[in-house]
């Protein structure tokens, strides 16, 4: 057993820092308490001196490890080979536990590597974090990311293509409602997937114990996958009131993924596509309106980097949490967002807090996260199911 101890924790649920707290781990990877040190037994346990602020591991709920991050992932990824594909995704997994993110869920990929990657760390085989995939994303033909999609029309081909993930191993279905800003052509406000392929997506989906996620630009798009029943609406650019009193009343995630727009309005003139900057530059305004509409509603909000997306590199997740302050979002909402509640979306019942019985994800940060978003990048340390890895910290 091993008994972590230091001057401060967040326990992952949103409420205010605990001031000298102390968290003991079992030897089957699990935490056996967490709380006040005085209220924590040491059992004779190793005792471990942190100097910094526990908190949970880090929960990713957007990315993609088969995007590279680079300015033009989209064209990288039509022209590799799979095998060059594979390698850097591997390389991703890494930096994300040396970032202190414990846990992704990766919304769209080729090749089955995303599943097989999180296999591979269930299995002792790799170091990265846990994968929580959709293996490949489901659009229509020609729609949103049909490069790297299974392409499908109808309820009936729909609903083969859900089955089709489960059997090949995905934990979650991910729909592409609307266009989108990547690829060429493609209209991000403008319906792709109608109301009744969604509808058969999440009945399939859920049918088999599997969450749906959808993206989603467009008012009309959002509006027809949360009446289909999908459980995360990612991007939400123009939301309406409606939708967002629906998202309310219906306990919906909402995963904003700034850091994509962050990415490639940066990115003119340095290798993203025009076509990419201008699109993103119309629905970024829009976006900031619709975030705080659902903010000030108090819609569930989870932290998703969208990470492989142009100039959005793999591990950055504390610069969306950061962004998502710079919107208004409270310091203890923002760190939720990002453990505890980021579990609840994911479907994950024993993983992002800090109490009896969860899974021993801890990391330790220099400085206050509630102070210094920035902080969240500051890893000195990583406990994944108890395994303990230091000095693990990479610059962002």
């Amino acid at each position: 057993m091993r008994l972590y101890r230091a001057s401060r924790m967040f326990d992952g649920t949103g409420a205010p820092l605990i001031e000298d707290a102390a968290v003991l781990v079992g030897d089957n990877g699990r935490i056996l308490e967490a709380g006040p040190a005085s209220d924590v037994s040491a059992r004779g346990a190793e005792v471990i001196a942190c100097e910094g602020t526990l908190m949970p591991g880090l929960i990713d709920c957007h990315v993609h490890l088969c995007l590279s991050g680079e300015a033009d992932p989209v064209h990288q990824i039509k022209t590799e080979p799979l095998a060059r594909t594979a390698a850097r995704a591997t390389g991703a997994m890494y930096r994300y536990l040396t970032a202190g993110i414990t846990t992704i869920r990766d919304l769209g990929g080729i090749g089955g590597i995303p599943v097989e990657l999180g296999k591979m760390v269930t299995e002792g085989n790799l170091l990265g974090p846990r994968v929580v995939s959709a293996g490949q994303v489901i659009c229509v033909t020609g729609g949103h990311c049909y490069f790297m999609g299974r392409e499908a029309d109808g309820r009936d081909e729909i609903t083969c293509a859900v089955r089709e993930q489960v059997r090949d191993g995905a934990d979650c279905i991910k729909l592409m409602a609307t266009g989108g800003v990547i690829t060429p052509g493609s209209q991000p406000g403008a319906q792709q997937m109608a109301y009744s392929e969604m509808e058969a997506a999440v009945e399939a989906a859920h049918g088999l114990g599997r969450k749906v996620a959808v993206h989603a630009h467009g008012r009309e798009a959002i509006r027809s996958a949360l009446e289909a029943g999908v459980d995360t609406i990612e991007h939400g650019t123009w939301l309406d009131d409606e939708a967002v009193a629906f998202m309310k009343a219906n306990n919906r995630f909402l995963v904003p993924t700034f850091s994509a727009a962050i990415g490639i309005l940066g990115g003119r003139g340095m290798g993203v596509p025009d076509e990419a900057v201008d699109k993103m530059a119309v629905a970024s305004e829009a976006h900031a309106v619709s975030f705080k509409k659902a903010l000030q509603a108090g819609v569930s909000i989870v932290a998703g980097s969208d990470a492989g997306t142009p100039l959005n590199p793999h591990g950055s997740l504390p610069g969306e949490v950061r962004a998502m302050m710079e919107h208004g979002v409270g310091s203890l909402n923002a760190l939720a967002s990002c453990t505890g509640r980021a579990a609840q979306a994911l479907g994950l019942e024993d993983v992002g807090v800090l109490a009896e019985g969860y899974v021993a994800d801890i990391i330790e940060i220099d400085g206050d996260p509630t102070e210094d978003p920035w902080a969240l990048s500051l890893v000195r340390r990583v406990v994944q199911g108890g395994a303990e890895h230091r000095s693990l910290s990479l610059p962002l």
